[in-house]
């Protein structure tokens, strides 16, 4: 058994924010022989995360969340200081960044404020104890309020939408992960052009996914607001969503109005459907997985999906009917997998790291009557037994807290899940491997090589088998993202992949294939 090197390290009064931290995290371990490392926040979470790896020292323990812990294992002494010399220069850098340009620094959010009534938005992402009382201090001085951290009480979110509802702000959040406001991303958001189109969702890969294919059918989007995922739940009871819808109905530019969601709670649907029907505007509703909820108002268009939403959307926007189509040839891929695949070869196996993206997918599935199993499951009855441990039709949802406790989201870092990825593809009951690519601003500046990697390192193994996987992915994304989006397709065709603009889609065709196991698919006559 190998002897570990082991180091931790706690800086006091060292503050770094969450996304910082995670990507410090993300890029140490990619570095020869680190086998565990954590750059954290002294938080109870982090703290945890330690404890997990076996990384918890006493230091750490009496860490304050103003206080930097570091935690790392590695194989050997030489990969452990090369490691902790690059968490310093990386600590370093992010340190010395200084503004450039027009931009300017303030030490709190009072003197942005103060200095002029321009700067009216605060995005904030900070460890959960301090989000609210910032939150709060923006909302005081007339800012309204992009809320990335999560780990905000119920209670304090409540609060805080309160308040602003009080002076006519919008409190976005907490656990916000995209807004695109007057034209300008915040969080995970992508470049696309302006228009009528007003999107108000409690989910952040879901506004990602409708506000592309809006783009990418013609349209255009005036604002997206973000709620936070617990907006709609009896007890936040849909304020930002209200506050949003209010905003957009007063707001000349939209025409149009799109209600992105999870079902709400009974009694908040009631409200936001009743305030959908007083906005004198045409509105389509998206309530992923839900079972034929009844929505009143004659201008309320409820769609069953997030493309048949943003193309809704755009027939309305443009007055003209917008005609969605598969332009993917998949034929070649096919033939190739059905003459290599075994008989054994039957399951799906979707390693998401979109939450909603895999809701979506799973919504599919569940209506062809397809039985799975989920990390993040809508019926107990669909759980898994065992995260780590795929059975049947899988669908993981990788950005789940379980995934991502001390590690970047696979959205910021998505060679996280490659392990995960060859694995599935190795598993001999495996036939199909689903995933999700989300391009645009705070995503990886690769991610769609990140995962072509993976494909390449299991098809090696996969032709040494003489069998075959097919591969599809969902590419969320613009070709005005800073990626390069013909070139982030181009590498996942290169690696095998079939490859989608629309999550649905790629679904839909995981789906047939899965049916087309058991003999009852066109795709294999």
């Amino acid at each position: 058994m190998k002897t570990l090197h082991t180091k931790t390290i706690v800086k006091s009064n060292a503050y770094f924010d969450s996304v910082t931290l995670m990507k410090i995290s993300g890029e140490v371990s990619k570095l020869n022989g680190v086998i565990e490392v954590l750059v954290g926040m002294g938080t109870e979470l982090n703290k945890d995360s330690l404890r997990h790896v076996g990384l918890l020292s006493k230091d750490c323990e009496t860490a304050s969340p103003n206080d930097l812990m570091i935690g790392i294992s590695t194989e050997n002494e030489e990969a452990l200081n090369n490691a902790l010399n690059k968490i310093e220069d990386l600590l370093s850098n992010r340190g010395k960044k200084k503004s450039q340009g027009n931009e300017k620094s303030f030490e709190r959010i009072e003197e942005a404020a103060r200095l002029d009534a321009g700067y009216n938005m605060a995005v904030i992402s900070v460890p959960g104890i301090y989000a609210a009382r910032e939150a709060k201090i923006a909302l005081e001085n007339n800012m309204n309020v992009f809320l990335f951290s999560d780990n905000v009480t119920v209670e304090e979110e409540i609060e805080l939408k309160n308040l602003a509802n009080e002076k006519g702000l919008l409190m976005m959040g907490p656990d916000c992960g995209t807004a695109i406001i007057n034209g300008v991303p915040l969080g995970f958001a992508n470049r696309v052009r302006r228009g009528n189109i007003g999107i108000v969702g409690a989910s952040g890969t879901g506004l990602q996914q409708v506000t592309t294919l809006i783009h990418s059918f013609g349209g255009g989007v005036s604002q997206a607001i973000g709620t936070g995922g617990r907006d709609l739940s009896a007890k936040v009871s849909g304020r930002t969503m209200l506050s949003a819808l209010e905003a957009l109905k007063e707001d000349e530019e939209t025409k149009v109005v799109v209600i992105i969601s999870k079902p709400p709670a009974a009694e908040v649907a009631y409200k936001v459907f009743s305030c959908a029907e007083n906005l004198n505007k045409p509105v389509v509703l998206c309530l992923l997985g839900s079972k034929d909820m009844e929505v009143t108002g004659k201008n309320i268009i409820k769609c069953s999906n997030l493309e048949e939403t943003a193309a809704k959307a755009v027939s309305l926007s443009l007055e003209k009917e917008i005609i969605t189509e598969n332009s993917e040839d998949f034929s070649t891929a096919l033939a190739e997998f059905k003459a290599a695949r075994k008989p054994n070869q039957k399951y799906i196996r979707a390693i998401y790291g979109g939450g909603t993206l895999c809701d979506e997918a799973m919504t599919v599935f569940r209506r062809k009557g397809i039985p799975m199993f989920s990390n993040i499951p809508f019926d107990k009855r669909e759980e898994l037994s065992n995260i780590e441990i795929s059975q049947g039709n899988c669908f993981l949802d990788m950005g789940d807290d379980f995934f991502t406790r001390g590690k970047p989201h696979p959205m910021i870092e998505p060679s996280l899940r490659n392990k995960r990825i060859v694995q599935e593809a190795l598993d001999s009951e495996t036939a199909v491997i689903l995933l999700d690519v989300e391009l645009g601003h705070g995503s990886h500046i690769d991610p769609a090589g990140i995962a072509a990697e993976a494909a390449a390192i299991a098809n090696i193994k996969l032709d040494a088998q003489k069998r075959k996987v097919f591969w599809i992915a969902a590419l969320v994304g613009t070709k005005e993202d800073p990626q390069n989006y013909e070139e982030q397709v181009k590498k996942l065709k290169d690696a095998g992949f079939v490859v989608f603009d629309s999550n649905v889609r790629a679904a839909s065709l995981a789906a047939e294939l899965t049916l087309g196991f058991e003999g009852g698919s066109g795709l294999w006559q």
